[in-house]
């Protein structure tokens, strides 16, 4: 990540191997690393993978021939993060996403919440028209949200994370291993910080009372929401079961994630508006795991869709048990706290039993 900061290695490798890697600019320089090649060019990969598709190899060689030449350039490489390839629309290995910069996410984000810190100050002098209303202003705030749940999401894929690397019959190592527990713990202790402690940085009231109408709440919890929703879904669950069943203590566990979780969104005993939503998000993540997901609609004719089956797997005593302490810690507070804190502790109560 930090060679991102180098103007000496951006000059030379830019954002990324590949132009195709969608890394749109460089979110992780910071002021004073007078970094000026801020936009993704023709990498290593992209000079490469034009070698490999189209070389011509003089002499009679047969495809066969040819094949073990081509097939010795792809070991050649393999190991080298500048000529990684990861699939378009993979779902759990977090190197594979778009719009992400560097080998760690977390400190990625973390340079790029910095410089979306640096930037919202100053949107309203920056879209500043003579005579104009302030949907530009508007617009501009929403792109500083979206970029930063753009970086929520980055660090979520390694919750649950699996890396892909594809191998033949004569190469050594495994194509897929999880996630280090230590990295999927940084991930979950990023977004308790960084998101589930409210980031009061985004609420700038005197920006906001020029184009907000109310809507300041519902902005916050679609993140917050949205990212619990993302990190409790069934395929992930269902590989960080995968990964204790194989790798046993060495792995991150559901409980383990319930616990670190549940640490930041529970912290507060008399929760603001913005917790108490967050609150009310995780319980209804966790009430919609325990009931069957339908089939969706649509499908054509003869096509069947099998959905993880939650009610067969460990995933629903877990949530169960999680549930079971949501509503012992919900009654606790609601006999101690003021008015607010006492009726929503009553509703999580109600809404975990029904």
């Amino acid at each position: 990540v930090d060679s991102l900061r180098s103007k000496s290695f951006t000059d030379k490798y830019a954002t990324a191997p590949s132009i195709m890697d969608y890394a749109r600019f460089n979110y992780v320089a910071q002021p004073g690393d007078n970094v000026t090649r801020m936009f993704p060019s023709i990498g290593e990969y992209d000079k490469w993978a034009v070698k490999w598709g189209y070389s011509w190899f003089p002499g009679n060689l047969t495809t066969e021939q040819e094949k073990v030449k081509l097939d010795a350039w792809v070991k050649e490489k393999a190991g080298n993060p500048l000529y990684f390839y990861g699939r378009q629309g993979n779902q759990y290995d977090p190197r594979d996403q778009s719009e992400d910069l560097g080998d760690n996410a977390m400190k990625a984000s973390t340079y790029g919440i910095a410089n979306l810190k640096r930037i919202l100050p100053n949107i309203e002098k920056w879209t500043y028209e003579q005579g104009k209303d302030f949907s530009n202003l508007s617009e501009l705030y929403s792109e500083v949200i979206g970029q930063f749940n753009r970086y929520m999401g980055h660090v979520t894929f390694n919750i649950g994370g699996l890396s892909e690397n594809f191998k033949t019959y004569d190469q050594n190592g495994a194509v897929y291993k999880y996630v280090s527990e230590a990295t999927q713990k940084e991930a979950v202790a990023f977004l308790n910080k960084q998101l589930f402690t409210t980031p009061l940085w985004l609420m700038n009231s005197e920006q906001l009372n020029k184009f907000d109408n109310g809507s300041l709440l519902t902005r916050i919890k679609s993140v917050q929401t949205g990212t619990i929703n993302n990190i409790f879904t069934t395929s992930r669950l269902m590989r960080m079961l995968d990964n204790e069943t194989k790798n046993g203590a060495t792995a991150y566990t559901i409980p383990e994630l319930f616990t670190d979780v549940r640490g930041t969104i529970f912290a507060a005993t008399r929760p603001d508006a913005f917790k108490r939503n967050l609150q009310r998000g995780y319980i209804d993540r966790l009430g919609s795991l325990m009931v069957d997901a339908p089939a969706p609609t649509g499908l054509p004719p003869g096509f069947n869709f099998t959905p993880i089956n939650v009610g067969v797997t460990d995933i629903r005593p877990l949530v169960r048990a999680e549930l079971k302490t949501l509503v012992a810690t919900s009654k606790a507070r609601a006999a101690a706290g003021d008015a607010m804190t006492k009726a929503h502790y009553e509703d999580l109560a109600v809404r975990i039993n029904d």
